[in-house]
């Protein structure tokens, strides 16, 4: 599979990135609606005020005319920046575009000046984890928690740029 990365833009990418969310995650992970529904309403929340701006972004992974995969950054003030959003389709994991996205995000990080990059994920995305600890992110919270009609460990983890 020949996948491409590229910078999105507009409410077209961010409903590729809802999608992608929903389709994968409820039915790999059991989570019901309710998690769709949470990404949509945080990524409406980040657009109305304004992102992606400047220092933050949205990559969406394409192969096959299709989007198979996206990650998003954005700046939660002081020096940090979030990475979030990283999905990939079945079929384009084991194709290295998951960690394409991941470095870029960390390459657009580092160009943008944050000194300090942090993500929330769930015990379950083992491959993520691994990936994101590969990078150097290190874990630093974990809670035992029901989230989207499941219990799970609701994971938080942080790079020094």
């Amino acid at each position: 599979m020949q996948v491409t990365i590229r910078a999105g833009h507009g409410s077209k990418d961010v409903n590729t990135v809802v999608r992608l969310h929903g389709e994968v995650y409820e039915a790999e992970f059991g989570l019901d609606r309710s998690f769709a529904r949470d990404v949509a309403t945080r990524l409406a929340e980040l657009r109305r005020r304004g992102w992606p701006g400047e220092r933050e972004g949205v990559w969406i992974a394409d192969a096959d005319g299709g989007a198979v995969g996206s990650i998003t950054l954005y700046d939660q003030g002081g020096g940090v920046g979030r990475l979030g959003h990283l999905v990939l389709t079945p079929e384009a994991r084991g194709s290295g575009a998951g960690r394409r996205l991941v470095e870029r995000v960390l390459e657009a990080a580092r160009a943008a000046g944050y000194e300090r990059l942090e993500l929330v994920t769930f015990s379950d995305l083992s491959a993520a984890r691994s990936l994101y600890v590969s990078v150097g992110f290190v874990k630093v919270s974990g809670e035992e928690t029901v989230r989207w009609g499941r219990p799970m460990e609701w994971e938080r983890y942080e790079l020094a740029l």
